[in-house]
């Protein structure tokens, strides 16, 4: 009777303590991430007129910029980079009124979460943590002397604060690459601080390390692009970066400078100008090679960690370098960092971010106390779990007639966010690849959400490819996830019949057409064009797969002996097994398993870079990569950037 009572007692003491905990909770106010009305800050159009000695100078948006700044909303960091051009290389072009604004604003921002303030800016993702890093520098380089307001230090403490930043995202993307592999939304707020950083810092070792990560960077965007179309397999791609280049290519400003390949009329103006106007980069002419041969090529990488290797790493924990990686995979509620992030959330009065204010459901002093929010997370597995962006291990096939890209084995049936697991680029116009839609079309955000319609998964397929084929099994489950708002049972592929020359459907086939190109592809069930449109094909079924194979004129003769072809080759199809058969080799996939090619197992787990450009191993010390007659010879450590020709 005694221990009864005992236990009553515990559990109305433990009711207590958890009610009192979530009314505090209630309590803390949501920070905005956005702005209640428009600002006119296109800073990046002063930059512009700046630097081509316009007459007319929009300074009004320069303004605009200040004042986004200053009201800490998402994305501050992104006005920041032209303007700290601006600051280095136009100051005697802004009248005093205007120095001063700019001079006021940087010095009053929040540079990093540990600083004072609460606010809606996203600090942690890899491409602003280089942003707001950089950012910080360079301002207290430049005021090295004052007092910034916001934290009552000087520039020359700032610059010390961040350099240490600095170096730690300069060496995590050597040793484990990009995190968000091949993004063409956000690699180019990697260029523009890496770019400022070049170019104005006085460090020796951040001036040549930047260089060093920014020939990577280009490494990347020449060989995972189709004639200037940076558009391939992605950790973080939305909706217009997957379906199109001439739309979703942020980097193309970047890519017809490097390369000369054109772009739309209009051009682009963004914070990719940082780059375009730099004086103190030269790109190496291997990697300008790279980028311009037309040679087929089969490039393997490897980039970023999964969750499972941080542990053996070091890398889980409060420290600056721990969290800056669980971070840059925007891994927040996973078991193995749950605990980690609601302690960092807490130590830095972080709950009232936008972005972080779901995390009240969880910081709660008796599952903080006990230890037990990552036996939670094991046991709910929250669909906030997608959110991470873990190891990809990536295969490209590029020719002279399209890039096909797959992310290997890339975690088949977890959630997904906004990873983009699988790319066909046809042209600058068109790039196709199949999804399991997170939402419906009636669900609110279904079209612009994260995941959502069109962008990232539900549920990531099993995906594999070998040359020119590729197959993707997806088992979608009967019912939602915890915290998931729909679950739908189908699937769809972007296939626009407008942009191609000719689409032919037939049953559980389709087939298209771009000029002296084809495309096959096979569905385990009936494929149709959801009504009242002419890109949305359809695949209905919780177990079904997806087989794209592509074809040319020159291999295959007509159209329509590729259409016999494709579907006079034997598929087999159960929920856990896929076999395809293509011009006499067997292709199976074991779902959760294994890849064979005609029994031989294939290994999908790459090096850093496995290509006929680089043979670089992860982790290594040094990295070499050559074209033709041209090689670059990179060392981190040692700051070496040589090239021979």
């Amino acid at each position: 009777m005694i221990i009864v009572l005992i236990m009553g007692i515990v559990l109305i003491l433990a009711g207590i303590w958890v009610y009192m905990d979530i009314q505090s909770n209630k309590q803390i106010k949501k920070q905005p991430s956005r702005p209640s009305e428009k600002i006119a800050d296109h800073v990046d159009q002063v930059l512009y007129a700046l630097e081509n000695n316009l007459d007319e100078v929009p300074f009004e948006q320069l303004a605009g910029a200040c004042d986004y700044i200053w009201g800490r909303y998402d994305c501050a960091d992104f006005r920041i980079m032209p303007v700290l051009r601006i600051l280095y290389v136009h100051a005697e072009r802004l009248d005093r009124d205007m120095y001063e604004r700019v001079k006021e604003t940087l010095l009053g921002f929040r540079y990093w979460m540990d600083q004072p303030g609460e606010d809606g800016m996203c600090f942690w993702s890899e491409n602003h943590q280089i942003l707001f890093a950089a950012a910080e520098y360079l301002v207290g380089q430049r005021y090295p002397e004052e007092t910034f307001s916001n934290t009552g230090k000087t520039g020359a403490e700032h610059m010390e604060i961040a350099r240490e930043r600095i170096l730690i995202w300069l060496r995590q993307r050597w040793l484990y690459g990009f995190t968000e592999w091949y993004s063409n939304v956000y690699y180019v707020e990697d260029v523009a601080p890496l770019a400022n950083l070049i170019e104005f810092s006085r460090d020796d070792e951040i001036v040549k390390k930047a260089a060093i990560i920014m020939d990577l960077l280009l490494y990347d965007v020449a060989t995972q692009s189709y004639r200037g179309t940076f558009v391939s397999t992605s950790g973080r791609a939305y909706e217009h970066n997957r379906k199109s280049g001439a739309a979703g290519n942020s980097m193309k400003a970047v890519i017809q400078h490097v390369w000369g390949f054109p772009v739309a009329p209009d051009g682009r103006i963004g914070m990719d100008l940082c780059f375009v106007y730099m004086n103190r980069y030269k790109v190496p002419e291997a990697l300008l090679n790279i980028g311009k041969d037309t040679e087929n090529a089969v490039i393997k990488a490897s980039n970023g960690l999964d969750l499972d290797e941080l542990k053996a790493k070091k890398l889980i924990g409060m420290n600056t370098h721990q969290i800056m990686m669980q971070w840059a995979m925007e891994a927040f509620s996973n078991h193995p960092v749950i605990d980690n992030t609601v302690r960092y959330i807490n130590a830095n009065n972080l709950l009232s971010n936008e972005f972080l204010n779901g995390f009240k459901m969880v910081n709660i002093g008796l599952l903080k106390r006990f230890h037990l929010l990552t036996l939670v997370s094991r046991l709910l597995d929250p669909v906030s779990n997608g959110a991470a962006i873990q190891r990809a291990n990536t295969y490209t096939c590029r020719t002279s007639d399209y890039l096909m890209a797959t992310a290997q084995h890339y975690h088949p049936g977890t959630y997904g966010d906004q990873q983009h697991i699988f790319s066909v680029t046809l042209s600058d116009q068109v790039s196709l690849f199949h999804s399991h839609p997170a939402k419906t079309l009636s669900d609110e955000g279904s079209l612009s959400g994260s995941p959502g319609y069109w962008v990232g998964y539900g549920r990531i397929p099993h995906s594999v490819q070998y040359g020119h084929i590729h197959m993707s099994i997806y088992r979608l489950p009967d019912k939602k996830g915890f915290l998931e708002k729909s679950l739908v049972h189908f699937t769809h592929a972007y296939l626009p019949s407008s942009k191609m020359d000719e689409v032919v459907l037939n049953d559980r086939y389709a087939f298209a057409r771009m000029k002296d190109v084809y495309v096959g592809i096979i569905g385990s069930g009936p494929l149709y064009y959801l009504e009242n449109t002419d890109d949305d094909l359809i695949q209905q079924g919780k177990d079904v797969f997806w087989i794209f194979e592509m074809g040319t004129k020159m291999k295959e003769g007509s159209f329509d002996n590729f259409i016999r072809r494709i579907q006079g080759q034997a598929t087999a199809f159960t929920k856990d097994r896929l076999v395809y058969e293509a011009e006499g080799v067997a292709y199976a996939l074991n779902y959760r398993g294994d890849f064979l090619i005609d029994k031989q197992l294939v290994n999908t787990s790459y090096m850093r870079h496995d290509a006929p450009y680089a043979q670089n191993a992860r982790e290594t010390e040094s990295m070499q990569f050559f074209c033709g007659e041209t090689s670059l010879y990179l060392h981190f450590d040692q700051m070496i950037r040589e090239e021979k020709m």
